[in-house]
């Protein structure tokens, strides 16, 4: 063997016999491929018929195109034989009718050259070119026909195939004497555009496409691709593209089976594209809650929006039940203070206080992080820190998130307690936060496991705190569901969690005599009390080792 100076690229001929592993071998694969060349062949309708036959079923494909000038193109892999126009525009590889491969097919087609029709039958052994297969005349004067014997599992899934592989197809495929249904790939689109012969459909709903959506359509054929979206705060209904590929030869399918797209540089090029369309169809819109990052983009990209409307959700404290925070209804209007997101016992605590006498001139709104960058929002005034400080024996202390109290600070009443909070005002005057020191009148600390009993419950000494306020504070700072198989349900937990609070409440208000009576008196209403008649009096006398009850007529 002489060593070669030269090498080149090449098919082997051995490649012919894997053919069958070229395609998944699926029906929605072969009417797919079918389609597709009796698209390019010209063809006004596709019609097809399902047979019984006495050797099985056997499914008509028919087409009104061109037909196959040269019979040896049909399994010439990787040569398809299409007119020059074509080749430009969609670069066919000629690899199509390989997805029948293994299968039993009958293919009558028209030779525009001959001037006649031709006919093949290809057995399941004759697609690796171990054969020759023999052509013969026949009376077709048009188009194509491939009749393929069904394997069982095609013929269940024919319906759907066929609906399927028609449904967005640019000309009409006929099955059992009616058109099969069909739909424009952008029907519903709020925008479309023109880009370099694709239509770039620009969709605002509340669609959100996952990475695996087929959003591109190539003549029928549509592939998955990530293409841009974008999404509002607070919205559900983002701005998604789809595309629409009419005569791009630029843009490519993986080949041979079709189902993604090449990425290259046009690929790139759409994507900017379909983005900039996004960005014109907010420019639409009177208004908009794009976050900064994307109005940025727009600008970028050539697209000049107005900044985000202007509002806010209301500022709702945080409870420790869930890691979702409840939002308030949006601040339209009026000044607005941004709060900081703090730990629940905080923030409970904070909102207590602040309903009976807020310092600030404007409604507490959450935070957006999203909207940094907008002018309007970089320039409301901010609620920095919220700590508590409390004071017991003479000695000051400090809560806060960061902060804990000593081991040893047990609950109960305190001589202080003060919520001071660190304001930023939105005027760039001011150089320095504003301090507010508020008076308070409790305040539940946490420990690190979110315990009820391990829980610091303060009150002010010289306040009116009413037990059932400070068990609802109590709940809102603590309770936490356990998902724990072995736990009761939520409504279960509540329901203990809401009584361990009023009895805690009782205990640290009103003493332990008072506590227990409140708990007696909560027994005797849920167990008791309804079960005595109308006009009936009970009187009940008891302790530890006897029990007296008296039922009587009511006084």
């Amino acid at each position: 063997m002489s060593f070669p100076t030269t090498i080149r690229p090449a098919v082997g001929q051995t490649l012919i016999t894997k053919v069958s592993r070229f395609y998944a071998q699926t029906l929605g694969d072969v009417l797919s491929e079918l389609f597709q060349n009796a698209r390019r062949a010209g063809a006004k309708g596709i019609y097809v018929a399902l047979y019984n036959l006495p050797d099985g079923p056997a499914l008509s494909i028919y087409d009104d195109g061109r037909g196959i000038n040269d019979p040896a193109k049909l399994l010439t892999l990787g040569d398809s034989g299409w007119q020059s126009d074509i080749l430009k525009r969609e670069d066919p590889a000629g690899m199509g009718v390989f997805s029948l491969a293994g299968q039993d097919v009958e293919v009558w087609s028209w030779s525009r050259s001959a001037g006649r029709g031709w006919s093949v039958h290809i057995s399941p052994d004759g697609w690796e070119g171990a054969i020759a297969l023999d052509i013969h005349s026949c009376g077709i004067v048009r188009g194509t026909e491939f009749l393929i014997k069904l394997p069982p599992v095609w013929e269940q899934q024919l319906g759907s195939a066929l609906r399927l592989a028609a449904h967005y197809l640019p000309l009409p495929v006929h099955f059992e004497g009616g058109e099969l249904p069909r739909q424009d790939f952008l029907a519903g689109a709020s925008r479309i555009e023109e880009w370099e012969g694709c239509r770039i459909g620009v969709f605002h709903d509340n669609v959100s496409d996952a990475s695996h959506s087929h959003r591109i359509n190539f003549h029928g054929v549509t592939v998955p691709c990530q293409l841009p979206s974008v999404g509002q705060l607070g919205n559900p209904h983002n701005w998604r593209v789809r595309v629409d590929i009419v005569d791009a030869p630029a843009l490519q399918l993986v080949l041979p089976a079709r189902k993604e797209m090449v990425e290259n540089e046009a690929l790139s090029r759409l994507r900017i594209a379909a983005e900039t369309a996004l960005y014109r169809a907010v420019a639409d819109e009177p208004s908009h809650r794009l976050p900064y990052k994307a109005w940025a983009r727009a600008r970028d990209l050539g697209v000049d929006l107005p900044e985000a409307e202007v509002w806010l959700n209301a500022w709702q404290p945080s409870v420790a039940d869930t890691d979702n925070r409840y939002m308030g209804g949006p601040v339209r209007s009026g000044p607005m203070i941004l709060m900081t997101e703090h730990e629940p016992d905080v923030e409970q605590a904070l909102a207590h206080t602040l309903k009976k006498g807020s310092p600030f001139n404007g409604r507490l709104v959450h935070e957006a992080r999203d909207l940094e960058g907008y002018r309007w929002y970089d320039t409301l005034p901010r609620l920095l820190s919220s700590s508590f400080t409390m004071k017991r024996d003479g000695v000051s202390h400090r809560y806060a998130d960061d902060v804990a109290l000593p081991d040893d600070f047990m609950s109960g009443p305190v001589e202080a307690l003060t919520a001071e909070i660190v304001l930023c005002p939105g005027d760039a005057k001011a150089s320095e936060p504003i301090v507010h020191c508020i008076p308070a009148d409790m305040l539940v600390c946490r420990d690190a496991s979110w315990t009820l009993d391990e829980a610091t419950i303060l009150i002010d000494s010289e306040a009116n705190v009413q037990p059932g306020a400070l068990a609802d504070l109590i709940y809102a700072s603590l309770f936490c569901y356990s998902d724990d198989h072995e736990s009761d349900s939520w409504d279960t937990q509540s329901v203990a969690f809401e009584r361990q609070a009023l009895n805690l409440a009782n205990e640290l208000l009103l003493g332990e005599d008072e506590a227990l009576l409140a708990q007696l008196r909560a027994a005797v209403f849920e167990h008791v009390q309804w079960l005595i008649p109308e006009g009936r009096s009970l009187t009940v006398s008891a302790n530890r080792n006897a029990l007296s009850i008296d039922l009587a007529q009511a006084a």
